[in-house]
């Protein structure tokens, strides 16, 4: 493994027990993430509608507008990824 990828997955790691630590949880909620990644959730919900500049997400049930979830793991990457 080189250098840059071990520092990585410290970074990672670090977003990872920051975020776990923070909510003790493995998924958090839209409102959430926005405040994290330091956007507005009316802002956060325009890029869920065009699809971009996301962290991966899952949709929480069948109805017309369902819950969505952003894991834990996928808002550290993000994190890592555009904070650093």
């Amino acid at each position: 493994m080189f250098l840059d990828e071990r520092n990585e997955l410290k970074d990672k790691k670090y977003y990872t027990d920051y975020l776990l630590n923070k909510y003790g949880r493995l998924g958090i909620s839209r409102q959430e993430t926005a405040d994290e990644i330091g956007i507005s959730l009316s802002f956060l919900d325009k890029l869920l509608k065009e699809g971009i500049g996301l962290p991966n997400y899952r949709k929480i049930g069948k109805s017309k507008k369902p819950r969505i979830v952003f894991p834990i793991d996928s808002v550290a990457s993000f994190m890592m990824n555009n904070f650093n």
